[in-house]
């Protein structure tokens, strides 16, 4: 399930080896988002599919105890729904992201996850970005301010059930793929 082989990853790369949790949006929301993805930014499209990040990494490896720490942490979460908006680009970093709101809910959900010893380091770095779905990332300022304009027609927001959780894993070439399901409380089929 873990790479094998990680002489190729850049420094930031080593960081998820063990994997995260993220929530993966439902087919009607991903499917626009990877294609705009895989036009504007082939790279993060190559990485990992749309998401929104909830989890630092594992500092560990996924076990049968962790995961029913997970799942335990996770039992009281009901299914919520998210809304997202037009993609966005911030005039002080590159990228461009659709926001995804209402944040409440998703900081219950972070607080959760964290609980269980998968998570037992100080809080990672990118733990408290507000959630969104990256669309590009790897460009410029001036170019993604440009395309963002050039967007707001493609997206126009929209809303999902979040209900479940996937444990993504990155492969020796740092291509995330789903290792694990995780649902909100009563949600499992």
């Amino acid at each position: 399930m873990y790479a094998t082989d990680t002489s190729n990853w850049e420094d930031w790369q080593q960081d998820y080896r063990l994997g995260l949790i993220l929530i993966v949006p439902p087919p009607m929301v991903s499917t626009l988002i990877d294609s705009l993805r895989t036009e504007h930014d082939p790279r993060s499209a190559a990485i990992c599919q749309t998401h929104v990040s909830v989890s630092d990494p594992l500092d560990c490896e996924m076990t049968p105890s962790i995961h029913g720490e997970i799942r335990h942490a996770l039992a009281s979460i009901a299914p919520f729904r998210l809304d997202y908006g037009k993609p966005h680009a911030s005039q002080d970093r590159p990228g461009i992201a659709c926001p995804v709101f209402p944040q409440a809910p998703i900081d219950r959900l972070k607080r959760a996850l964290h609980s269980p010893s998968a998570f037992s380091r100080r809080a990672y770095k990118r733990r408290h970005i507000p959630a969104h779905m990256t669309i590009a990332e790897f460009l410029t300022n001036e170019v993604s301010l440009t395309l963002c304009a050039e967007l707001q027609t493609a997206v126009k927001g929209g809303t999902f059930l979040c209900d479940r959780l996937q444990f993504m894993v990155p492969d020796n070439s740092f291509r995330f793929k789903i290792s694990g399901t995780f649902y909100l409380e009563d949600s499992e089929p």
